[in-house]
């Protein structure tokens, strides 16, 4: 028994150094990737601001070239045919100049839109991993320490609208302070408040459908109970019992549910 506890031990180890080992060359990959995207993001502003400063300069030429046509016509009667054609093709000019500068301006915006998007897109991936690299060293820890599953005498409670899950230790001298239910990937379900006492008599989770079914019918297959005794996370089972106990809660106790 004892061979076998060290061999899966030792293969539990390996495999969340192996996964810690991958996640923190995501998280490296994620960093760098955003700091490409943050270098490309300045340049494009660089970009836009030098298109917003031609743009302005073909506009302001653009306004004297009208006050110059403007003019001309006024003039109108006294130019020769030769000397109206060249402001024809000035007018041209100038406007086609001023399309292509509008037409480079709103390139440059939908670049830093799209960068400004990928930005945002790589900032919430980096969250994301830097959470599985927390619930991650959170797992090692509770496999790092194996020990005997804590038995607890339970109450499943409903107050008409959600499901209560009351545990009590059924050992006087270990109380837990809090209590968590994962599920098969080791994603935390439910978690307990901590209690104000050091050494609570009881803890108190609301628990979703899933887990109260569970709970009835016996069925623990596809969820993990653990404890915090001392700081440090165990494994827990409930007591076995042939009918849950129903009761309504004497007071709303303090909980909050992971989703």
């Amino acid at each position: 028994m004892r061979r076998w506890m060290g061999e899966r031990e030792s293969a539990l180890s390996t495999f969340a150094d192996d996964r810690a080992a991958a996640v923190a060359r995501q998280f490296q990959w994620a960093v760098e990737e955003l700091v490409t995207v943050r270098a490309e993001l300045r340049k494009v502003e660089g970009l836009r601001v030098e298109a917003d400063g031609r743009a302005a300069s073909a506009a302001a030429e653009a306004r004297r070239d009208a006050e110059d046509l403007r003019i001309a016509r006024a003039n109108l009667g006294a130019l020769d045919a030769s000397e109206l054609d060249l402001l024809r093709e000035k007018l041209r000019r100038v406007e086609q100049a001023f399309q292509e500068e509008e037409r480079d301006r709103r390139n440059t915006e939908r670049r830093a839109r799209a960068a400004e998007q990928r930005v945002a897109d790589l900032t919430r991936t980096l969250r994301l991993v830097a959470n599985t690299v927390s619930s991650g060293g959170e797992g090692l820890a509770s496999r790092a320490i194996p020990s005997a599953p804590l038995t607890l005498d339970w109450t499943l409670e409903y107050d008409g609208t959600a499901h209560s899950l009351r545990l009590r230790s059924a050992s006087v001298d270990t109380r837990p302070s809090k209590a968590r239910i994962l599920d098969a990937t080791g994603r935390p379900v439910a978690v307990s408040v901590r209690a104000r006492q050091r050494r609570p008599t009881q803890v108190v989770l609301r628990i979703p459908q899933s887990v109260a079914a569970a709970v009835e019918s016996g069925d623990w297959s596809a969820f993990r109970l653990e404890v915090e005794v001392d700081d440090v996370w165990q494994g827990a089972v409930l007591a076995d019992r042939a009918q849950p106990v129903d009761a309504a809660p004497a007071r709303q106790a303090a909980f909050r549910v992971v989703s």
